[in-house]
């Protein structure tokens, strides 16, 4: 199986993100990164790089969300929780006279793309963004009613900023939420028993009170012959929950007299949205699945009629749709605030390595993990050799040709991850300053997949030929930032030695970051936010750090390729 997997800087990195996945990354790098410098020489840098937790980090308002139960054999166990406001179709809805609802159901499509239609005519879909195996990762899901209201502006600061919600607040959730299950079907794969199906999902055509029927609209005489059903609608895979009908008639269709169904600004205060939780069925099982949300369909189906007058006493009743929305949308007007709530239990193993890192010699094992994981930080050069290198490239006319860094993955620490459970991108970036590296500016470069935009600029892993095509290092090319740092601008001044980042990504095209709960100590530096496609990516990986026991063969390095004059 291949698994794939907060603030936006625009519409289009938003598309880029949600119509590629992970499982399209290839060894581009490998081929334009070549090791051909036949005519230069390399001067080797020295680097201090060590690893950092996270904490908590920002997780409301996310592009895309995390549900599910992950068990990673190096990093741990992470449970993703949501919680979503919700928000009217339409505003002060009229839904006609005694409205009964026949059903409601939540359907949130996953990733996947069609792979082959079968000669019965379904059609079979492979997932993407799925984390462990979707047919036999089973979890307890059960969604409620949200009854803490989640706000759009911070009161702490006289509401002049947004409100940041953090991957650890369920505690804020939990006191206030409902204890009535909404997702009560009497099918099992709904609730206590939940999984990812690839399989695609039909709407059949019914009478209107809930019987199947046939194209003539006959009702079937077996109801529980599926072949005898049909198809009027079909959908890709997704999660499909029946809601509770009750729930709603009261909460929604019962409302309208009470005025706070009037606009949305009164609704979310009134309904403050829905909570999805999962549970563990078994130690060690489950899935989890990076979602968009708001691409959802939340639908009520009801019967109702026109008001009954003296010539129409018994008007007919005719079958209805009410909508909700739900999600985050930065793109549309839907700004219906949510939260990716995320439980961590980590490895011993990796604890450890978070407990061991030392920025001051580096370490041996650098721990790099998406959502409240973990970051890498590096400091290039120590004070001497700076001073050498700039004095080379002024006084003797070094030229600066190329400047890569190369991570090689710890193979005997990753041996127990499966190999589409490897980052299949790392991404470094100006952790100083809050912003891209120069290099990744420069870097034009595109790909049908825009996963692989920037090849030049590099992080994809590069991989084994032979099976099982484990990961074997990422290079990172970043001559620009050199040149700038070794080389006087056009003021004769020298760009600052900035402190360099390194973590996961879910998407090469999103820059934008998020803020960290409790600020990062980094040899002297004060870190207040990391990259949001980290967050966004639930994967980890070990790489071999600057520390003198690492192998020479395998130790982190930034290779400087020079002419220099004779």
């Amino acid at each position: 199986m291949k698994n794939n997997f907060f603030k936006i800087s625009s519409l289009l990195f938003l598309v880029l993100i949600f119509i590629s996945c992970d499982k399209d990354f290839n060894s581009l790098d490998s081929e334009v990164i070549g090791d051909n410098h036949f005519d230069l020489e390399k001067e080797e840098v020295s680097v201090i790089a060590y690893t950092k937790a996270t904490g908590p980090v920002q997780a409301n308002n996310l592009p895309l969300n995390a549900l599910g139960i992950y068990n990673n054999p190096k990093f741990g166990q992470t449970k993703a929780h949501f919680v979503t406001q919700v928000e009217l179709g339409a505003e002060n809805p009229s839904f006609g006279y005694d409205p009964v609802i026949d059903s409601v159901y939540l359907y949130v499509p996953y990733f996947s793309s069609l792979q082959s239609t079968e000669t019965s005519g379904e059609r079979i879909y492979e997932l993407d963004s799925i984390y462990g195996n979707p047919e036999t990762g089973k979890f307890k899901l059960s969604v409620v009613e949200n009854g803490y209201y989640l706000r759009d502006y911070d009161p702490t600061n006289n509401l002049q900023s947004a409100q940041r919600y953090y991957s650890d607040d369920k505690n804020l959730i939990d006191p206030f939420k409902g204890t009535e299950l909404l997702n009560n079907s009497s099918n099992v794969d709904q609730n206590n028993e939940f999984y990812f199906s690839k399989k695609e999902l039909y709407i059949y055509k019914t009478d209107g009170a809930g019987l199947f029927v046939d194209n003539s609209g006959v009702v079937l005489s077996d109801q529980n012959d599926v072949t005898l059903r049909v198809i009027k609608e079909r959908k890709t895979p997704g999660i499909w929950l029946d809601l509770k009908n009750s729930f709603f008639q009261q909460k929604i269709i019962d409302a309208t007299a009470s005025g706070n169904l009037f606009n949305n600004n009164i609704f979310k205060n009134y309904f403050r949205g829905l909570l999805f939780e999962v549970e563990e069925i078994s130690a060690g099982q489950g899935a989890l699945a990076i979602l968009d949300f708001s691409k959802a369909e939340l639908k009520i189906l009801y019967k109702a009629s026109a008001e009954p007058t003296v010539d129409n006493p018994n008007p007919i009743r005719t079958r209805r749709e009410f909508s909700l929305k739900m999600g985050y949308n930065s793109s549309s007007t839907l700004r219906n605030n949510s939260i990716n709530l995320l439980e961590y239990n980590y490895t011993s193993d990796y604890q450890t390595g978070l407990d061991n890192s030392n920025e001051v010699t580096g370490d041996e094992k650098l721990y790099i993990k998406g959502g409240n994981g973990s970051v890498v930080f590096l400091d290039l050069f120590s004070a001497s050799e700076l001073q050498t290198l700039r004095d080379n490239v002024a006084n003797n006319n070094w030229l600066i040709n190329d400047a890569r860094l190369t991570f090689y993955i710890e193979k005997d620490e990753m041996a127990a991850v499966d190999k589409d459970e490897e980052p299949q991108r790392i991404y470094i970036f100006d952790a100083t300053n809050n912003k891209v590296i120069v290099d990744y500016s420069y870097d034009s470069s595109s790909s049908f997949n825009p996963k692989n935009n920037k090849v030049v600029f590099g992080g994809i892993i590069q991989r084994e030929t032979d099976e099982p095509k484990k990961g074997i290092k990422y290079t990172v090319r970043l001559t620009e930032h050199i040149k700038s740092v070794l080389k006087v601008d056009d003021n004769g001044d020298y760009q600052d030695n900035i402190k360099i980042g390194v973590s996961v990504t879910e998407s090469i095209n999103l820059v934008s970051t998020a803020a960290v709960k409790n600020t990062i100590l980094a040899n002297g530096s004060e870190i207040n936010y990391i990259p949001l496609a980290s967050i966004l990516n639930p994967l980890g990986t070990v790489l071999y750090g600057s520390h003198d026991n690492v192998p020479v063969d395998k130790k982190l390095k930034l290779e400087i390729f020079f002419t220099k004059p004779n």
